[in-house]
């Protein structure tokens, strides 16, 4: 999600920045084949590789290029598996992999998914009606009546339901395989924090990307691989501030669907030189606070837990007047945010600038209610467009049982089609006429419409807005903690469905306040109350079904039957905002124990490694006086020392997991739903893998800077390739200095052996006489070839005389040889065996 269509922008401005990933290489993952030298040799190699698992979980059930909707929940976890040995045979990790699963979410992100799970709802209404008008209108024509089947809800995939349990189990089953039966995978530690540990799943990479850098010891080099289609998965590993990280993406299909089998690499260590060109004209500047500023700015555009501010986007060239007006008035402003806090003052004079400077250009282009009503008309024959490449989700799920199965398709493409093209001019009708609200006679108006604030109480008017400016300031603080430090707050979420406008932005700066209670994350099961809506009852505890049902229960007034959808700014349907009332998680938590005691529920991060690993041998030795004082099964703790994270990329505590799989025993598989005759239903024979309970570092403090190694290494990650250059050139100087430093100290001893006061006479003489630069320049080295005489032993000097009475002996012939071999494309010198003939 975060920001709409960013990486398309990022594709067109910064495509030196993605490479494909070879063909050949993943055919050889797919087939097992091996790789030639020269493939193998040019293959990049990656120390770490994260993946964020729902990324991967949401694509693997639905349909996408090449596979067909998969019929069973086997199937996807299937496809899950062989997503996962697909990534890890293409990146071929050296140290570690990291998986993490989405986890119950901050009380911003849940109203997010609230309106996302909400929506898909009623796309799956609209569907399936869509569908019925399809069946009754093909017997109409006399063909029979389609079958059809009914659709996987796939707002089960959401923390705590029966599927995720499922998928969790499954993930860890086949890591587990992996481990014992792959070769390939035995040097390997896995990291697997699951639904049951809080937090999401790209920011877990983050925390555990800070916890490596906050570690003593460890080496900047280190190499990250994060896959992901989020794109704000960009904006995150610029605030690493790592200069070695890679996103790997599943390329687009034509209907923007990601392939299963074509991969491509967005570099952020070419990606950051790029900018830092952008930003060269500023002159001196701290290239780290700039990439702050950078990634804070982009809030403004969109992000998952604010409304992009109103004409602020990619399609209006947002980014772009952005960071121009950014770089145009550094002077005046210099830095918005620091150490990852937000400076209100700096943003208020930039924002106050920007709009002064920019709004002209803003109403030129999007101001007109005239441009606004043609753009709408425009934009039905995109939308219809679109509609026909949503249509083929629609009729896939028909399943015709009849013979002249292509008579029938045809005739419910073009009864669809018709169907669409009607709805989706009716959105269009419905528009009330964006944009024109950026003309300051619109300002009432566009509260009024989207607030629903009375412009005549003014005084009540000017107060809602000022409280509008402070939350959403105050939202751009939290966005930018959890980006740079993790989750600030639990509890605090933004509690509007759209935006101030940026000219009250600029003048309500100076009454934000910042403070924020951390809280606690909620329980997984109040998570699901949140985020679901009734059509999804069935992926709740059954004890609360009824009380879901029920308008008139404590839990029914959470649930709408009908929602009011704003699309005056959607170009599709799906872009519409739902003007769902938010939720209090805590009022609702309070409600949900009236029905059902909720247990705690504690998640585990697990580490796993075989046991042949050197960390497995490192881990028994630190945790070794435990067991044999307490016993294995204990949930203590013990932070990982240095002596093993300056060797593997691990930061954080460790201890015994108290479910561990049982040691050197056969293993059935958990799943009884899991095929028996598969690969990953069959048994662990015997089982060698270690698993212990694992925390990653918390309290890793942010450092918005690119920290260095203190040797000076050869060794270079292939992500960069510019600093092989840089660090050969490196060494060679240091070594150069070195040996011109051993030189002065051997020349400074032997002057320490003469006088003083003949020294002096030396320093006068040559300060007093003025000489050309060449003479000066051959006194030095005579000079410096005395300092050296006088440096030689006895044994050297009498070495030295000898071999010059040998070369005054041969003289007279090597100068007749040099003139000989004057003209000589190539000179060689003389064999000695040539010589003696000769002679």
């Amino acid at each position: 999600m975060g920001i709409a269509g960013f990486y398309l922008w990022l594709q067109r401005w910064y495509g030196d920045c993605i490479q494909d990933v070879p063909e050949s290489i993943v055919d050889a993952a797919l087939k097992g084949h091996m790789l030639s030298e020269k493939e193998e040799s040019a293959m990049r190699r990656y120390d770490n590789l994260y993946l964020d698992m729902n990324g991967l979980i949401h694509p693997c059930c639905h349909d996408t290029n090449p596979l067909p909707e998969p019929e069973s929940e086997e199937e996807m976890f299937e496809r899950i598996f062989a997503q996962m040995d697909l990534l890890y045979k293409v990146v071929r990790p050296r140290k570690c992999l990291v998986l993490c699963v989405d986890g119950v979410a901050p009380q911003s992100k849940m109203n997010q998914q609230r309106s996302r799970r909400f929506r898909a709802a009623e796309e799956r209404l609209e569907s399936d009606a869509l569908s019925q008008e399809c069946a009754e209108a093909v017997m109409k024509k006399g063909l029979p009546r389609p079958n059809t089947r009914d659709r996987w809800d796939h707002n089960v995939i959401t923390p705590s339901t029966a599927f995720m349990e499922r998928v969790g189990l499954a993930i860890e089953w086949f890591v587990m395989k992996k481990l014992n039966e792959d070769p390939d995978w035995r040097h390997i530690t896995v990291i697997f924090s699951d639904a049951h540990v809080p937090g999401e799943g790209e920011h877990k990479i983050m925390q555990y990307i800070r916890g490596l850098r906050s570690q003593p010891g460890y080496d900047p080099h280190t190499s990250h691989v994060i896959h992901g289609m989020d794109a704000d998965l960009i904006c995150l590993g610029l605030s690493t501030h790592e200069e070695h990280v890679t996103i790997l993406r599943n390329q687009l299909t034509d209907t923007y669907q990601p392939d299963h089998n074509r991969f491509c690499y967005f570099s952020l260590y070419k990606y950051r030189q790029r900018l830092k060109e952008d930003f060269s004209s500023i002159g001196k500047m701290n290239f780290e606070r700039v990439l702050d500023d950078f990634v804070f700015l982009c809030f403004f555009v969109g992000n998952d837990f604010l409304p992009h501010v109103p004409l602020i986007s990619i399609k209006t060239k947002g980014i772009e007047l952005l960071l121009d007006h950014y770089v145009r008035s550094f002077e005046t402003h210099s830095y918005l945010t620091n150490k990852g806090e937000v400076n209100y003052n700096t943003l208020s004079k930039f924002l106050r600038s920007f709009v002064q400077n920019f709004m002209v250009t803003l109403k030129r282009e999007y101001g007109g209610v005239l441009r606004a009503k043609e753009r709408a008309k425009v934009n039905v024959e995109e939308r219809i467009k679109r509609s026909e490449e949503e249509l083929n989700g629609i009729y896939k799920s028909f399943d015709s049982k009849c013979s002249d199965v292509q008579e029938i398709s045809d005739a419910a493409h073009k009864i669809l089609l018709s169907i669409l093209k009607e709805r989706t001019r009716l959105v269009a009708d419905k528009q009330p006429l964006g944009f024109s609200y950026v003309d300051d006679n619109h300002r009432d108006g566009y509260y009024e419409n989207k607030f629903g604030w009375n412009p005549e109480n003014r005084e009540e008017f000017e107060e809602n807005i000022k409280l509008c400016c402070a939350e959403y300031l105050r939202g751009t603080q939290w966005v930018m903690r959890y980006y740079t430090t993790g989750c600030p707050s639990w509890d605090w979420y933004y509690p509007f469905h759209y935006a101030p406008l940026l000219q009250d932005l600029a003048q309500f700066t100076d009454v934000v306040n910042v403070e924020m209670s951390l809280g606690t994350p909620r329980h997984p099961v109040v998570q699901l109350l949140a985020v679901l809506p009734r059509l999804s009852v069935h992926a709740l505890p059954e004890e609360l079904h009824e009380a879901v049902k029920d308008p008139a229960s404590v839990l029914g007034a959470f649930y709408p039957d009908k929602v009011d959808v704003d699309f005056s700014e959607a170009y599709f349907s799906y872009q519409g905002v739902l003007r769902l009332p938010f939720i209090d998680s805590v009022q609702l938590q309070l409600a949900c124990q009236k029905i059902v005691e909720l247990e705690p529920d504690h998640g585990v991060t697990l580490l796993l490694t075989h046991e042949s690993s050197i960390l497995s041998r490192s881990l028994e030795q630190l945790l070794g006086k435990e067991k044999e004082g307490k016993g294995k099964n204990t949930t203590t703790l013990h932070p990982i020392p240095r002596t093993i994270s300056m060797h593997m990329p691990i930061a954080g505590s460790v201890g015994y997991y108290e479910m561990e799989w049982p040691r050197h025993a056969k293993l059935e598989c958990p799943d009884p739903g899991m095929a028996k005759d598969t690969s990953y239903g069959k048994p662990i024979k015997d089982n060698a893998v270690r698993c212990y309970h694992y925390e990653m570092k918390k309290d890793a403090k942010y450092k918005p800077e690119l920290l260095r190694s203190k040797r000076d290494s050869s060794e270079v990650t292939s992500s960069s390739p510019t600093r092989a250059v840089q660090t050969t050139t490196t060494t060679k100087n240091n070594n150069n200095n070195m040996k011109k430093k051993k030189h002065q100290e051997e020349v400074s001893r032997s002057k320490q052996q003469t006088t003083s006061g003949s020294s002096v006479a030396v320093h006068r003489e040559n300060k007093d006489t003025k000489i050309s630069p060449s003479r000066a320049k051959r006194g030095r080295e005579e000079k410096d070839h005395d300092e050296k005489e006088q440096v030689l032993t006895p044994r050297k000097k009498k070495q030295r005389s000898e071999s010059n009475e040998k070369v005054s002996k041969h003289e007279p012939a090597a100068k007749k040889k040099k003139i000989v071999n004057k003209n000589a494309k190539r000179s060689s010198p003389p064999s000695p065996n040539k010589k003696k003939l000769k002679k």
